[in-house]
């Protein structure tokens, strides 16, 4: 059956195909590497591409011939994004470094994860810094990114404030100032945004107990205290896609999800981490967990992404950071394969919405890791121009066409995005996709369009 989701950059059609024997919803069965790679772009075509139809009338609407269309793909709708960083925001004190992070981020991007971590957002308290966090994500905006956020509530020892673990409130203060963080950012940072994740890492909360957040849920339940805040949080903001966010790529997580679900929680989109300093993901563990989350007919944006660029070290204390890994020639080498297959096998899943690296640079990041697609002085890796290439390149249709006889053009296989269409001096724009093929009309008649 076909499962139409709305709210992300218009209708998001999940594909759910029949079961075989001994295929279930949480194991849906062993893929096949070889085909799944040896079909990824005949899987785009189809997930991503339909024809774009444009028809140029004169002003009294008979049809024009031989009008030159100028087609021009602006944006993409899928999610090209990566963790938000504020110091390539322009200010007087910017490095050339900065500048040069900010120039390759916004070629790249479209989207960016602005972070709202409690310890962070609100290090004194009763100051918090949703203002601030909101001033992030309308630079965003004026650069044409769509903002996101990450997270509202996470139970992980180091990311709540200092003040409130020293507290140690019982669980009803404990709801009191959940409640109060909400108010305030949904009034500040989270009508700024498009999507946010409401609860993080949860499959396996009990790692951090010895904190009021997770007392809370063991005293009240943890699906109980999550579906009360989604719910909670889709009313302080409708317009805001509520996204439930985990490192576990197991059954485990869809179990989760299916609890919260049936007990009436309001999850829009699934959020699936993907870090892989440990190595990386098979063609097969990264389809079958699309393929169960698909079961579960909500969408996955693939939301934090790391790929190592230099050596893989084992036994990480993913609470600290390691000193003296860095990036090498060859690593950056498989590092840029392997990101190519891994965008192609994503985009290629209709339920797929998009992808977020976690740290686009490895200036400052998580773990002090060589994942970032720049290095620590923003010059760009054989993966960046990978990346480019394919969303800037490959993945866009544009140029120039020509109106038949009939004042129409076709062009067929076109990319879903946001488009630009002008003849002459009149234009239009809208969004195409694969269930809502672009048709546009161009009339001329005093540089306007009807």
């Amino acid at each position: 059956m076909a499962y139409h989701f709305p709210g992300w950059a218009g209708a998001v059609l999940v594909l759910i195909t029949s079961m075989g024997p001994g295929v279930t919803a949480e194991n849906p069965g062993p893929a096949d590497e070889a085909q799944l790679l040896a079909e990824t772009n005949a899987r785009i075509r189809r997930t991503r591409t339909a024809p774009l139809e444009i028809e140029v009338t004169d002003a009294d609407g008979k049809p024009a011939a031989n009008r030159v269309v100028q087609v021009e793909h602006v944006r993409h709708l899928f999610c090209f994004g990566a963790g938000f960083d504020a110091r390539i925001m322009e200010r007087p004190d910017e490095t050339e470094v900065d500048r040069r992070h900010r120039e390759q981020f916004l070629r790249l991007f479209n989207c960016a994860t602005v972070h709202l971590y409690w310890g962070g957002y609100e290090r004194q308290e009763g100051q918090p810094e949703g203002a601030r966090r909101a001033e992030y994500a309308r630079w965003l905006k004026t650069k044409g990114l769509v903002p996101r956020g990450h997270p509202v509530f996470w139970n992980q020892d180091n990311t709540l404030p200092r003040w409130l673990r020293e507290r140690n409130p019982a669980p009803a203060e404990m709801r009191e100032l959940m409640d109060e963080r909400l108010r305030e950012m949904s009034g500040s940072v989270l009508p700024e945004l498009r999507d946010v994740d409401v609860f993080n890492e949860l499959v396996h909360w009990e790692r951090f107990t010895n904190n009021p957040l997770s007392r809370l849920m063991v005293e009240q339940g943890k699906v109980a205290v999550v579906t009360h805040y989604l719910r909670e949080t889709r009313r302080l903001n409708p317009g805001v896609q509520l996204v439930m966010n985990d490192y576990d790529n197991t059954p485990a997580f869809d179990r989760l999800l299916r609890q919260l679900l049936e007990a009436g929680a309001p999850i829009d989109i699934i959020g699936q981490q993907s870090h892989m300093h440990g190595g990386p993901w098979s063609v097969k563990q990264t389809w079958e967990c699309l393929e169960r989350h698909a079961r579960l007919q909500r969408p996955v944006l693939f939301t934090e992404l790391s790929v190592l660029s230099g050596p893989v070290r084992r036994n990480l204390d993913y609470q600290g950071r390691q000193e003296g890994w860095e990036t090498d020639p060859e690593n950056e080498r498989r590092q840029a394969e392997y990101l190519e297959q891994f965008y192609r096998l994503l985009y290629s899943h209709p339920n797929c919405l998009g992808v977020v690296i976690w740290n686009y640079t490895d200036r400052g990041a998580w773990l002090g890791a060589p994942v970032g697609l720049l290095r620590k002085d923003g010059s760009p890796k054989p993966s960046f121009e990978r990346l480019d290439r394919l969303i800037n390149r490959e993945w866009r249709t544009r140029g120039k066409f020509t109106t038949e006889a009939s004042g129409r053009v076709t062009v067929p296989g076109a990319y879903e995005g946001h488009y630009r269409i002008n003849t002459g001096s009149v234009e239009a724009a809208g969004d195409h996709r694969v269930g809502q093929p672009l048709r546009l009309r161009l009339r001329l008649e005093n540089g306007a369009v009807r």
